[in-house]
């Protein structure tokens, strides 16, 4: 079997962050390919190196390899809900405005504020924009007193839509906005007639994690756990 090697290097330039996801290889070719993956990444400039590995025959674990270390940081989960009459009510506290051509920029500017510091998250460029209006996928603005406060986006290519991502800016967070944007959001796909959404999320995000549990969002399944590489000796040798 030839190994199969994902390596991402979109987050180098603002963060010094690179992944590389092992999509699959036999369990004696794992510590090559963290080696290749590594080497490759911080050739290009990545000063933290993450890796997961999808394959479940090769599985990533804790412990020392061949000039690095891998340390366990997050595991990436899918969580689900029902759109039912359990699902709690906005206070109406914001507004949730779909992108017009006119605020292309301004969500675009607002999103990667919005997203910068969580984990794993990825920074959004013009292609990525051009992406998220297709057909098939939604965003739009969260605005509070008819600011612009955060931003939505949603994905419709499963029969099950996917709330792609909600966030907010740094200075509009614990004030209890995150939850009301989260409930605007289901509030939203609930009356377009859908009966269940779901999303992703890293257990190290320590806000996001923990509100989707306390609104009813349950785990449905383990995506990825994911690992830093650590070197601890010249992985570019």
């Amino acid at each position: 079997m030839q190994p199969e090697l994902e390596i991402i290097t979109k987050e180098i330039p603002a963060k010094g962050k690179g992944y590389m996801r092992i999509l699959r290889c036999w369990p004696d070719q794992v510590d090559g390919l963290i080696r290749q993956g590594a080497r490759s990444l911080l050739q290009q400039g990545a000063t933290e190196i993450y890796a997961a590995s999808l394959d479940p025959a090769a599985p990533l674990a804790e412990g020392s390899g061949d000039g690095y270390r891998l340390e366990f940081r997050h595991d990436m989960l899918r969580l689900e809900r029902p759109l039912d009459r359990t699902c709690p009510v906005p206070e109406g506290k914001l507004t949730l405005e779909p992108l017009s051509r006119e605020k292309v920029g301004q969500w675009l500017t607002l999103y990667n504020e919005c997203f910068f510091d969580v984990p794993n998250s990825a920074t959004y460029g013009r292609n990525d924009l051009e992406r998220v209006q297709e057909e098939g996928s939604r965003c739009g603005l969260a605005l509070l007193d008819g600011v612009p406060v955060g931003v939505y986006e949603l994905d419709f290519q499963e029969a099950e839509p996917e709330i792609a991502g909600i966030g907010l800016c740094k200075d509009f967070r614990g004030k209890g906005l995150g939850r009301e944007l989260l409930r605007s959001v289901t509030a939203l796909l609930a009356a377009e007639g859908f009966e269940r959404t779901w999303l992703k999320v890293s257990t190290a995000n320590i806000q996001a994690y923990p509100l989707y549990q306390s609104d009813g969002f349950v785990q449905t399944r383990l995506i990825s756990h994911w690992y830093q590489v650590i070197s601890e000796g010249d992985l570019l040798a």
